[in-house]
């Protein structure tokens, strides 16, 4: 019954093949992090470093959308951690 549950909550539209490139940029940010205590935010410096290495230019509008994944993967997270 849980595992349904929980399955459920899974299911979402498709990712927009637009939106992709962003996704997959959060993805490789996420994976580089850093973790002390609790899950750090992706810095400017990180933001910065990744640009540059990467060769994607980001519009202030797509760091926004990044910032905004940031904080949403760190509040599910953390709501995660608490339930434990």
């Amino acid at each position: 019954m849980q595992r349904t549950k929980h399955e459920a909550a899974l299911i979402c539209p498709p990712l927009p093949d637009e939106f992709a490139y962003l996704w997959n940029a959060f993805l490789r940010l996420n994976a580089r992090r850093s973790v002390g205590f609790a899950i750090e935010p992706i810095t400017f410096l990180e933001l910065d470093a990744f640009t540059r290495l990467s060769g994607l230019r980001l519009r202030p509008w797509e760091i926004a959308i990044l910032e905004d994944l940031d904080l949403l993967f760190r509040k599910v997270h953390a709501v995660k951690r608490d339930a434990e």
